[in-house]
């Protein structure tokens, strides 16, 4: 974690540790170790799929490990209603001095050190070429 954010959740009496995942969320949740550029959650409803990938952009981002994210889904609906506005989605798992600005109408989440995630659906795959992501 960075020290502006460790600072800005100070200021704001929030411990960063309220927002660990790697402490609450369960073992099969947390991301593995090592050097690896995919990672598969093959599970049923009820697993904690969309909060653990919520959680690891949201760590990929206060790391500096990502810039920009793909957030691909069936439709643009379903990327809002659960993986940005659900109650396990981005908006909901970011620490409050970390979340990010959710423009709809630009299907774009942009964090406050400049990091951004772009929605894209099969409704219009075309849309995914061309566009470099980390």
């Amino acid at each position: 974690m960075t020290d502006a954010i460790q600072q800005l959740g100070d200021r704001l009496g929030l411990e960063w540790e309220d927002y660990n995942w790697r402490r609450v969320g369960r073992s099969s949740q947390i991301p593995p170790s090592g050097d690896w550029n995919t990672w598969l959650l093959m599970a049923g409803r009820g697993f904690g799929k969309t909060r653990a990938g919520a959680e690891w952009i949201n760590h990929r981002i206060v790391e500096h490990a990502a810039r920009r994210i793909a957030l691909v889904a069936r439709t643009d609906d379903d990327a809002r209603r659960t993986m940005i506005e659900g109650e396990s989605g981005i908006l909901a798992v970011c620490p409050p001095w970390n979340r990010p600005i959710y423009r709809a109408s630009r299907r774009e989440l942009t964090w406050p050190n400049g990091a951004s995630a772009f929605v894209f659906s099969s409704q219009r795959p075309d849309q995914l070429r061309g566009p470099q992501f980390d």
